[in-house]
């Protein structure tokens, strides 16, 4: 028996959730110091990190989500892969939380690569993208374009993906790189579609919880 999330007596992070078409993880409750756990009592109060497309977002959710007791996986320190957890052969779903397969997402990067970079980045903290200054989360997927982490080298996996299908037309990437046309398409696909709430990034994490700071 499936449960609404404003039921579910167990708190939920990296869980994935879905209400009518729409499919999303749920990653937490943002917090000044990251993400933690969201439970029942936090809907209608607290705002949710959530991921659809390879999207993180913030948004109120309503409780009538129906979590359906899936839970993604994200990279570690000896692993690049992500997923959907104990779920073979599943890549509409991973696609639908991630944007891209990993395989997909390694392809991109080992295909664009020039000497050393671009390469698939690991970390065990909150970074921030150097295009967007979204955060991205520990274990999430992004990519490492340089080592001058003095300028900004990290770049989030929705940062990447605009960059390159904004080179598309100058670029040539489909004719040079005829393997890349399935991911391309894909990428394609990602700009279409409309991300529900705010961007996940400091600003507006402290915005958010900026009321509930002067409350207490």
């Amino acid at each position: 028996m499936t449960q609404n999330l404003s039921t579910v007596k167990t708190s939920v992070e990296c869980g994935i959730l879905r209400k009518g078409s729409r499919v999303f993880a749920l990653l937490g409750k943002p917090t000044a110091s990251g993400i933690s756990s969201f439970r029942r009592d936090d809907v209608g109060r607290s705002w949710a990190v959530t991921a659809e497309m390879g999207c993180l977002r913030l948004e109120r959710l309503e409780g009538d989500e129906e979590v359906t007791g899936l839970q993604i996986f994200l990279t570690t320190p000896f692993s690049y892969e992500y997923g959907i957890a104990g779920v073979d052969n599943a890549p509409e779903l991973t696609r639908a939380i991630f944007g891209l397969l990993p395989s997909e997402l390694d392809l991109l990067v080992s295909t664009l690569r020039r000497g050393s970079f671009p390469v698939l980045g690991f970390a065990p903290g909150n970074l921030k993208c150097a295009v967007s200054s979204s955060i991205i989360p520990a274990g999430w997927p992004h990519v490492v374009v340089s080592n001058l982490s003095l300028y900004g080298n990290i770049v989030s996996l929705e940062s990447f993906v605009r960059i390159v299908v904004a080179s598309l037309p100058n670029g040539q990437l489909t004719t040079r790189y005829p393997d890349l046309q399935p991911v391309i398409k894909q990428m394609l696909r990602l700009m279409v579609v409309h991300r529900r709430g705010l961007p996940y990034s400091r600003e507006v994490v402290d915005l958010a919880l900026a009321p509930a700071s002067r409350g207490a």
